[in-house]
């Protein structure tokens, strides 16, 4: 790109060349050599406004592309940017997506085994209730079914699940530490009698007659129930009558008998 000095230069060369080197056939006619001088200035100076033009031209348009060089640097720099943050959030959700499906897989590992042993555990429940002493064993028996149920029902949580069958256990081991009494119907000589039924924890359970008149216990190794002396009968009245809240605590002696493991 030619500067304004340079192009000056180059006309006063061209100038001085024309006049000193103009041929000799133009001594003989000055006006028209005079002519042809000016006539080569001018052109040298239209072609002097044309390159200036044209230098204008170029020096506009090279602001232009470095202002839009400057732009798309600046661009590059954002897109760069925020390539960088978009890989670094595509890592995060990658690590937290892969986080997620470990705490999946271990909460399946855990709920898994945790079904299992709930199963076993209402298993050896089940089992421990079908041995243990006949009492309640219409409600022990509803708990138990309704256990099973939820255990294989999907929309309950582990949680509820392990709640109840915890709660089950509760319940049967409190029958250790608690007494009763309540009117059921049993089968005393081969046929049902209602009777006053004494629970004693899970040691003994006894029977006294609405008559008073007779008195038993249930035999675990015979698995039936077996009448007493009626020696026992007030003994057995008395207990009876100190569960039920209508005597105030005293001791009592009772026949337990040998304690046999369920």
């Amino acid at each position: 790109m030619y500067s304004e000095k340079t192009i000056s230069l180059t006309v006063f060369l061209f100038t001085v060349l024309v006049f000193f080197f103009t041929p000799p056939c133009f001594a003989n006619d000055p006006p028209s050599q005079g002519e042809a001088i000016r006539q080569t200035v001018a052109t040298t100076m239209e072609v002097q406004k044309e390159c200036q033009k044209t230098e204008a031209g170029w020096t506009d348009e090279r602001a232009k592309m470095e202002s839009r060089h400057t732009a798309l640097q600046q661009e590059s720099t954002r897109l760069e940017t925020r390539l960088t943050r978009l890989e670094r959030l595509l890592r995060l959700e990658q690590e937290q997506q892969e986080e997620s499906l470990r705490k999946k897989a271990e909460a399946d590992r855990i709920r898994n085994e945790l079904s299992d042993y709930l199963e076993s555990v209402l298993s050896a429940l089940e089992a421990q209730a079908g041995k243990d002493l006949p009492f309640l064993t219409e409600e022990r028996r509803a708990r138990i079914d309704a256990l099973k149920a939820l255990l294989v029902d999907p929309a309950e949580s582990s949680a509820e699940k392990f709640r109840r069958v915890f709660e089950a256990l509760q319940i049967e081991a409190e029958y250790g530490n608690t007494i009763e009494t309540v009117q059921e119907n049993i089968d005393l000589d081969g046929k049902q009698t209602l009777v006053d039924l004494f629970r004693l924890g899970r040691a003994s359970l006894f029977f006294l007659s609405l008559d008073k008149e007779k008195a038993g216990y249930f035999d675990r190794t015979a698995g039936m129930w077996k009448t007493l002396p009626k020696s026992e009968n007030d003994a057995m009245e008395t207990a009876i009558a100190m569960a039920r809240l209508e005597r105030t605590v005293e001791l009592v002696k009772l026949p337990l008998g040998r304690i046999v493991k369920p």
